[in-house]
């Protein structure tokens, strides 16, 4: 049965798309057209509608879903309201649900240039230039004369010598700009975590089959994480230039505990889960990376748009290559990671990346610190912005921008930035112990964790679970990858 009490949790973009579909029957295309907006707006308000109204739920199909909605909740919609003048009149009393704190979908956001007005795509520079670059033979030795008698010899020794330190030096310039790999080592120093006293050590990762399911996330502790060092390995991807660290074999409790009050009811129940050890990203997908991807022969899609919240041109701008990819579908992500020799993480071994053995609230610890993190700050323009901290951005920032917000591992940037896409499909967790978790075998909407640039301190907790369809896409959600 539908609740017709919580019409009044509905926001004004909510009540618009309702009023279209029960006063008009209006379907999501000419919705869409009607607003102003794309159709995956339209169709993610109606998902959300449906979960309000206590529409959705296990069990039911889709003509049942909507028999309740036109029997049950239409009639009292073209009761509210009688013109679409009077829909924009509509002021909800409460906006405070955890659901709408996370969107970033209201009235006055105004989309980004459609896709269909941008030119075709085309490489970053770096790319062309390396792929295009000729191969320069070396030329042959010179032969060198003897000076006549009474003159001063020149050093031809030192003359070669620097010479090929001036070559060496070009040469490393030219790999640094458009060479990834060679890129990567070179910010490895740069971008290396900073736990005590770790050692790096060649210790070979357990090979595991590509997951495809859903996780659990682990509770918040009561007590503050133990300060006992984990030795953190690192590993670099000559496909792409990521730098990897790993995560050792283990068990780890996954969700939130019952009566945590920052908990939400899709983070219980808490149990316990089996990870064989596995490598992940140290950072999320960049530009850089992706485009890499695309330029091979197409085995990655462009992003569905080039630009972000505050910058027109942002994909296919070197000044932003290595920010995080975004505007990609989860099928996107796992084309990348398939086509770098990695998959996608599952939920579990995303979480365990994240908080470690130690149940930790947020990656670098349990109390809150506004400037290890990416998220709505004093320059965000959402009504639930900290003004306590600034973080020096309002959209995506520079991956590994936070050395000091990494993980017991190493990884960085499992906090804020951007939601990143996992292999799972979203369904309730299970209470038993688990052992290399999956989840579900199919469902309608994807995991996708960590919070983003847009997100109040709640939602970047490492426990926070997020889901969506698989072909959603927009401005706040990448990836990372594992192994």
């Amino acid at each position: 049965m539908a609740n017709k009490e919580n019409i009044s949790l509905l926001s004004k973009y909510q009540m618009k798309v309702l009023f279209y579909k029960c006063k008009e029957g209006l379907t999501h295309e000419e919705i869409a057209v009607k607003l102003g907006r794309e159709v995956n707006t339209v169709q993610y308000h109606m998902t959300k509608i449906y979960k309000i109204l206590e529409i959705k739920g296990t069990g039911k199909s889709k003509e049942e879903m909507d028999s309740e909605l036109k029997n049950e909740i239409c009639p009292n919609i073209r009761q509210m309201f009688t013109s679409y003048d009077e829909v924009k009149l509509w002021a909800p009393p409460r906006k405070d649900t955890q659901e709408e704190k996370s969107e970033n979908l209201d009235d006055e956001f105004d989309e980004p240039e459609s896709v269909a007005s941008r030119p075709p795509y085309q490489p970053p520079p770096s790319v062309e230039r390396i792929l295009k670059q000729p191969v320069i033979p070396p030329a042959p030795p010179e032969i060198l004369e003897a000076p006549p008698p009474g003159r001063r010899r020149v050093n031809w020794r030192l003359v070669l010598g620097l010479m090929t330190i001036g070559l060496f030096i070009l040469s490393c310039l030219i790999f640094y700009r458009g060479f990834p790999a060679f890129y990567a080592w070179i910010q490895g120093p740069i971008n290396a975590p900073t736990q005590p006293s770790p050692t790096l050590t060649s210790v070979p990762p357990t090979s595991t089959e590509a997951p495809t399911g859903t996780p659990t996330i682990p509770s918040i502790p009561t007590q503050p994480p133990t300060s006992t060092p984990i030795e953190i390995v690192t590993e670099i991807s000559l496909k792409d230039g990521m730098l990897l660290v790993y995560v050792p074999a283990g068990e780890f409790m996954m969700g939130s505990r019952d009566g945590d009050p920052q908990m939400s009811v899709e983070e219980l129940p808490q149990h316990a889960v089996y990870l064989d050890g596995y490598w992940i990203d140290l950072n999320e997908v960049t530009n850089q990376q992706y485009a890499m991807c695309v330029a091979d022969s197409g085995a990655c899609t462009p992003p569905i748009k080039t630009n972000s919240l505050s910058r027109s041109s942002y994909y296919d701008n070197y000044q932003y290559a290595n920010y995080p990819v975004i505007f990609v579908s989860w099928s996107q992500a796992a084309a990348y990671c398939a086509w770098a020799g990695r998959w996608l993480p599952t939920e579990a071994e995303w979480e365990k990346a994240a908080r470690g053995p130690e149940e930790r609230i947020y990656p670098w610890g349990n109390n809150f610190d506004g400037t290890l993190a990416n998220y709505c700050d004093v320059n965000c323009n959402n009504g639930w912005k900290d003004d306590r901290f600034d973080d020096g951005y309002n959209d995506t920032s520079p991956v590994g921008n936070y050395p000091g917000g990494e993980s017991v591992y190493g990884a960085l940037n499992m906090a804020g930035n951007v939601y990143e896409w996992v292999a799972d499909w979203y369904g309730p967790y299970n209470r038993t112990s688990q052992s290399n978790p999956t989840g579900p075998d199919s469902g309608q909407e994807r995991i996708m964790r960590g919070g983003s640039w847009g997100d109040d301190i709640g939602h970047i907790r490492a426990a926070i679970r997020s889901h969506v369809p698989p072909d959603y896409w927009t401005d706040y959600i990448g990836f990372r990858c594992a192994r």
